[in-house]
């Protein structure tokens, strides 16, 4: 009978250890989910925030507010095969449909270099 209490104590010992590393693991467990958990949460709250704005953005311009808007009467201009260092004009139409004053400025003279 002598043996039986050290024996208990032992077993007492080896389930309490048992318990400690069973808690450690859940522990070390939750310390890698939660900041997964919060990265997680801030991404669908940055993409929620995101599609907000942009679905905000898209309705005001559905709504008219969309500025001045420029439109050119066709979308090529080919002035076929040309000597290099002659000038060249071209016409085209202009056109503001937008809702608000389109400035225009006069742009310089484009330059090519040969071979383009």
């Amino acid at each position: 009978m002598s043996d039986q209490p050290p024996n208990r104590k032992t077993q007492a010992r080896i389930a309490e250890r048992e318990r400690a590393r069973v808690k450690e693991q859940r522990t070390g467990a939750m310390k890698k989910f939660i900041p997964l958990t919060v990265v997680f949460l801030v991404a669908v709250f940055v993409i929620f925030v995101g599609l907000t704005t942009l679905n905000q953005a898209s309705s005001q311009n559905i709504q008219g507010a969309i500025g001045p808007r420029l439109q050119v009467d066709r979308e090529k201009l080919d002035l076929g095969k040309q000597i290099f260092d002659k000038p060249i004009r071209a016409a085209f139409t202009v056109k503001n449909v937008g809702d608000s004053a389109l400035k225009l400025e006069v742009p310089k003279a484009a330059t090519l270099v040969e071979g383009c």
